[in-house]
């Protein structure tokens, strides 16, 4: 039986490099549509057409696998690929409360914490 993760978070985006973020993680889908899974785990990013004030926002919330963990950072990577200042949380908490996983971009820099027994 799988383990699942609850994630959920977001990235703060600047607006001028906002459409180009939002591009890549529809280039991203496509090239995920023959995978079912993985799929339908990009289904969990979304965000908002319209501006509120100065910073932009892009979201993530979905209940996935040890492989929705590895679709999600590679997402994440690709991102930072881009440099464009990219920060932002995610937080990924297991089914059982046991293990939970801390996602942080600080200026395109991923880091990641693991804890167990939370």
């Amino acid at each position: 039986m799988s383990y699942f993760y609850s994630v959920r978070g977001w990235l703060e985006v600047s607006p001028d490099i906002f459409s180009s973020i939002t591009s890549t993680i529809s280039t991203i889908r496509e090239r995920w549509r023959d995978n079912e899974k993985a799929h339908l785990y990009m289904k969990g990013w979304c965000w908002s057409n319209d501006s509120i004030n100065w910073t932009r926002y892009l979201f993530y919330g979905a209940d996935v696998t040890e492989e929705g963990l590895t679709i999600f950072r590679s997402v994440i990577n690709d991102l930072i690929l881009l440099k464009a200042d990219l920060s932002g949380y995610f937080h990924a908490q297991g089914e059982d409360g046991e293990k939970s996983i801390v996602f942080r971009i600080e200026n395109d820099v991923l880091l990641e914490e693991a804890r167990l027994g939370v």
